[in-house]
């Protein structure tokens, strides 16, 4: 059975000691990190930081994949979802610069965090892709373009049916990332992928591509969960060249 790369998320900010213990755990180094981006002007630990976490990254070389927080909002209205998506473009691209998110290429997954409770709803998600992808272009002079994304877990068939009718009325979506735990890799090293455990039941057939499977969670004494990259992908031109490497 294949493997994919493995990939981690954390709460806190990311430290060189931190990817060391990741990358101990997992026997090879990360290749992305998710991170919080909510708006320029929220605070907390939970949120990147990138005059502290830049260096630690650019130097394992791991890809920063930005997850847009802002989970209580998920079931709100188109205009809300807009409203979101801009904040969540905004602190992406001052947090790295046009410049340098030009040159890495100018596309970029952006990770819409969805925990349940409450489940999305299709015009929210709507609203944020558009809110999203246009402030990103004005914001850049149309140089810098988001991919809209969706982060759930296995489970919340709300969600994945909500994607699935954001998604037959035009909505874009460029990939998933799936929770779903399992008591056989709760310490954190990696199994073999499997499409029937970490593909959503419905929509059938499911309308978006998985990108990664979250498959633990508070590894490390619950300093990150555990992912891996879909080993069906193309590594490189389906996944990393979408994620920024965090300038030094």
């Amino acid at each position: 059975m294949a493997q994919g790369q493995p990939g981690a998320d954390s709460v806190s900010p990311v430290t060189t000691s931190l990817i060391e213990k990741a990358t101990a755990l997992y026997g090879t180094t990360p290749v992305f990190w998710g991170r919080y981006f909510t708006s320029s002007t929220t605070s907390g630990a939970a949120e990147y930081h990138h005059a502290t976490e830049n260096g630690p990254l650019n130097a394992a070389g791991i890809r920063v994949l930005p997850v847009a927080r802002q989970t209580a909002h998920v079931a709100g209205s188109q205009a809300q979802g807009v409203s979101d998506g801009s904040a969540n473009a905004q602190d992406f691209i001052q947090t790295f610069g046009v410049p340098e998110l030009t040159s890495q290429g100018g596309q970029f997954i952006m990770v819409l965090d969805v925990e349940g409770n409450p489940d999305l709803n299709p015009d929210y998600y709507t609203g944020w892709a558009q809110g999203l992808i246009s402030a990103a272009q004005s914001l850049s002079g149309n140089t810098v373009q988001m991919l809209p994304c969706l982060y759930a877990s296995h489970g919340d068939i709300g969600t994945w049916k909500a994607l699935g009718t954001a998604i037959a009325n035009g909505a874009p979506c460029s990939g998933v990332w799936v929770a779903r735990y399992l008591n056989s890799l709760a310490s954190g090293e990696m199994g073999d992928w499997n499409d029937g455990m970490v593909t959503p039941a419905t929509p059938n057939p499911f309308p978006a591509k998985i990108l990664a499977w979250q498959y633990a969670e508070n590894c490390l004494s619950g300093s990150i969960d555990c992912s891996q990259t879909n080993p069906a992908l193309d590594l490189q031109n389906d996944l990393l060249q979408f994620l920024v490497l965090p300038p030094a």
